[in-house]
């Protein structure tokens, strides 16, 4: 029985389908990333060779460039290669001549040439007519006789340019000590060349620059990981330039891989033996001073080191998931039963007639998309029962609402008309003004009758709202003009665009006081056919930066600043009622103030408004 149970059969089929696909992912994945690093390291490690390569041959063409500026002055008199020219051994000199002395030349020429590179430790120059070697080391100049040197040269067929691979430091046979410097305990390379008696191919002398290794290890470091990588530099004869191995001064590199095959500029091979295996990368250089290889070793530990690490990682997620897989299989069989169990319970509410019942649909699976259409099928009912409740409720609430609408204003009216009456009966006119400017402007604001009016209209009541400022702040510190056209006057505009405005004004423009404030309206059409309203004040104004602030925010919605609100809502309602081409423009007034100027073009009115 246990060994047919849907558990028994559930766990094995799970246990199955962890183990094979989890085994089947752990090999192809760590034969995959095997080849994808082998090719992404090949493909980097091309490009760092390429760029390495173009490094060094810049390198060496500038150290020939220097080398090259020796023959400059060719032609001059007194220069340093006239000097080579003119240079006699005593012996081979004219009995009783005196040789002329270019001491000052040469030294002055290396000197400035030792200057020229920082990595530079010394020049040699050998003289050949003279047998005599003028040597430059740290600042200090020497020359000597010295019939010993014999020059050194690459290839016996041709005496070219080239570099000699680095070797640890010498004085070319000098017998003359230089102070504090101690001669093979730096370790340089050097580039020799020969100086010609131009345009002939006789060698007048025999120039040597060391260098430091400075630069050319810089160059290097960019080209390996000097922890896990070895890199060499070798000439045609597969001398070491530069190798990543320590103590390889000197030592010459007899490994089976630097034998590169095939003459292609650059490639790769791999190689496992002489102790190392892995990848062994190359690419040429081909310059005037130096002609080699540079070959880079990627081992296959540090190659394949992140994919092993990956099928390690993979392996532990396999045995995770086979321990989670027998885990699941138990506590999905016993899940089975227990949305069932709760969707008899929720039914058995609702045959009771409890339909406000609810359950909690906590599954994704086939059981939470059956809860869900269970649970609304009930709320559907349910609000189909009360629905006709819920919308006479609602509509004996808006009725009363409706009616209180009508009744608070038309009460208020005839409350301020008996206020007014009274004041004439007690002898009070003015009251009566004010009483009288207060009502017509409630029931301009709350007839929702109309949503335009004649321009005269909002005058009307721009007036009546300045009336009512006028009494609080006297009448000699406010006065009122308004200059409006007749043809003007008689454009319907939408209600309330000139009183937020003007409202602005005791809000902003006069929050110091108000002392002789004059507010000017104008209103006219001008020549493209546009009515023009134009508010301005003569109060304290407003800076640049808070006028480009609010211009910038009447391009917006949105904001929250109280005046832009006001004046972009009067902008808005008059692009929807009357023209979308209506503009709103801020201007500083000179001498004060602020004039806010409002643009409706006539010929455009929407015919729909």
């Amino acid at each position: 029985m246990f060994r047919n149970s849907i558990r028994t059969r559930l766990m094995a089929l799970v246990l199955l389908a962890s183990v094979i696909p989890s085994g089947i992912s752990v090999t192809f994945s760590y034969l995959y990333t095997k080849q994808s690093v082998t090719e992404q390291s090949v493909k980097q490690n091309t490009k760092l060779l390429t760029l390495g390569e173009a490094n060094l041959s810049s390198y060496f063409s500038g150290v020939n460039q220097q080398a090259m500026s020796l023959y400059s002055g060719i032609n001059v008199p007194s220069s340093f290669y006239t000097s080579l020219l003119t240079a006699k051994h005593p012996d081979n000199a004219p009995e009783n001549s005196v040789l002329p002395d270019n001491r000052a030349i040469i030294s002055t020429q290396l000197y400035n040439l030792f200057l020229s590179d920082r990595n530079t430790f010394q020049i040699h120059l050998y003289v050949r007519a003279a047998k005599q070697s003028n040597l430059v080391l740290g600042g200090l100049f020497r020359r000597e006789n010295n019939d010993d040197y014999a020059p050194v040269i690459q290839s016996e067929e041709t005496y070219r340019p080239y570099i000699e691979v680095t070797h640890m430091d010498h004085q070319y046979g000098m017998k003359s000590g230089f102070p504090n410097l101690k001669s093979g305990t730096v370790p340089v390379f050097t580039a020799h060349f020969p100086m010609y008696r131009t345009p002939s191919d006789d060698v007048l002398a025999d120039l040597s620059i060391d260098f430091r290794l400075g630069e050319l290890e810089g160059i290097v470091k960019s080209m390996y990981n000097s922890d896990t990588e070895r890199l060499y530099i070798l000439n045609e004869q597969g001398q070491a330039l530069f190798a990543s191995d320590s103590d390889w001064i000197g030592k010459p590199v007899t490994a089976g891989w630097s034998q590169l095959p095939g003459k292609d500029d650059s490639g790769h091979f791999t190689w496992k033996k002489d102790g190392f295996e892995g990848i062994v990368m190359y690419r040429h250089i081909e310059n005037t001073l130096f002609k080699g290889s540079i070959i880079k070793l990627v081992p296959y530990e540090d190659l394949y080191g992140d994919a092993r690490t990956i099928t390690r990682f993979n392996t532990g997620i396999g045995v995770l998931f086979l321990i989670l897989g027998g885990l699941s299989a138990v506590l999905i069989s016993v899940g089975f039963t227990r949305p069932i169990k709760k969707l008899i319970s929720f039914t058995q509410k609702v045959q009771i007639g409890q339909l406000d019942a609810h359950m909690d649909a906590e599954r994704e699976d086939e059981f939470g998309l059956l809860t869900r259409k269970i649970t609304g099928m009930t709320r559907t009912i349910n609000d189909l029962i009360l629905k006709e409740y819920k919308l006479e409720l609602a509509n004996k609430t808006n009725q009363l609402k409706a009616l209180q609408a009508q009744v608070n204003p038309h009460f208020l009216y005839n409350a301020l008309q008996s206020i007014a009456s009274l004041s004439l009966r007690y002898n009070a006119p003015k009251v009566y003004d004010l009483i009288y400017s207060l009502g017509s402007m409630m029931r301009y604001s709350m007839n929702t009758e109309r949503t335009q009016v004649p321009l005269r209209d909002e005058l009307e009541h721009v007036q009546n709202y300045v009336i009512l400022q006028t009494e609080r702040f006297g009448e000699e510190n406010l006065r009122l003009d308004i200059d409006a056209e007749e043809a003007a006057l008689e454009i319907a505009v939408p209600k309330m665009i000139l009183q937020p405005i003007v409202e602005n004004i005791f809000k902003h423009g006069f929050t110091d006081g108000i002392r002789e404030a004059v507010i000017s309206i104008t209103c006219a059409l001008d020549a493209n056919g546009s009515l023009r309203l134009a508010v301005r004040d003569n109060g304290k104004g407003i800076t640049a930066e808070r006028l480009e602030e609010i211009t910038a925010g009447l391009q917006q919605s949105g904001r929250t600043e109280h005046e832009e609100i006001g004046l972009h809502n009067v902008l808005a309602r008059v692009r929807l009622q009357m023209s979308s081409g209506a503009e709103l423009l801020l201007q500083s007034v000179e001498g004060g103030g602020v004039k806010v100027t409002l643009i409706i073009p006539l010929d455009k009115m929407d015919p729909t408004n």
